[in-house]
């Protein structure tokens, strides 16, 4: 398991590098405005949970992420550093699992038996799992709305055993909508995830949506609400469902920033979280 997960790093970064020395020369040869933009970006968030149990697991996350647009096709790629404290039994955008009847020596509780202990704690940390996603979007002919689908997968780059990821290479595929009124936008997305084999859970295949609306103020910021919703599997992933609100500033031409903070209702979610995103493009 230890090589594939190495295997999986290797073409994860190797994206990273490939997607970025592509935007280098687009941006030397002056040909990003015509072509397409390229934006690199990341941040940091933090969230904190007890995920249904009796203790708190907060998570730290810093993602790198890679993207390039280009008239309707949007590419981007993803790769998250975590810093998880808790009772190491939550996966993150997954939830809790169990505790196997068999146990584990290296660290993460197996899906099968109860809940476990939660009166320790430890501190985890590393690369989470990767993903690539692909967006085509159809236009109105004022461009003022647009039907999209999205295709995703997601990378075992994480070390499962520390709960890092799932340990499988996962798939999803979403279709997505938005309808544009003056300054204020509709949005709305539902989707379906399938999940690989994972050697440290069961987890059944899922349904998602999301539905939000933004205002576009004076100075191009953005202020938005969203909701998202998971349909929760058995024995996993949770069931989530989270609500947030988002504020975007353009700094200038090639700098954006994103301030959001979220709340979480489901098992799934975490209590609360909050986050600073940045953003250049080229």
């Amino acid at each position: 398991m230890l090589q594939k997960r190495w295997v999986a790093t290797l073409v994860a970064l190797l994206l990273f590098v490939a997607g970025w020395l592509a935007g280098v020369q687009l941006a030397l040869a002056g040909t990003a405005a015509a072509d397409g933009e390229f934006s690199i970006g990341s941040g940091i968030s933090y969230s904190s949970g007890d995920y249904g149990g009796s203790a708190a697991t907060q998570i730290l996350t810093i993602p790198f992420v890679a993207r390039y647009e280009r008239d309707a096709w949007t590419l981007r790629a993803t790769l998250p550093y975590l810093r998880m404290t808790g009772p190491g039994n939550v996966i993150p955008g997954i939830g809790p699992v169990g505790v196997s009847a068999l146990g584990n020596t290296v660290g993460l509780p197996l899906l099968g038996g109860g809940t476990g202990s939660q009166t320790t704690s430890k501190t985890v940390s590393g690369l989470g799992d990767a993903s690539v996603a692909a967006t085509y979007m159809l236009y109105s002919a004022d461009k003022t709305a647009g039907i999209g689908l999205t295709g995703r997968l997601k990378f075992a780059t994480g070390d499962e055993q520390q709960a890092l990821g799932t340990g499988s290479t996962d798939t999803g595929m979403q279709v997505e909508g938005f309808r544009r009124v003056d300054r204020n936008t509709l949005f709305a997305a539902i989707g379906y995830a399938w999940f690989g084999d994972s050697p440290i859970a069961q987890f059944q295949n899922v349904a998602n949506f999301g539905v939000g609306a933004s205002h576009r103020l004076d100075g191009d910021d953005l202020l938005g609400i969203a909701f998202d919703a998971r349909q929760a599997g058995s024995p996993a992933p949770a069931a989530l469902r989270e609500l947030s609100a988002f504020w975007t500033h353009p700094i200038d031409r090639k700098w954006r920033t994103q301030l959001y903070a979220m709340k979480g209702f489901a098992t799934g979610s975490p209590d609360w979280g909050a986050g600073l995103n940045a953003a250049y493009a080229f």
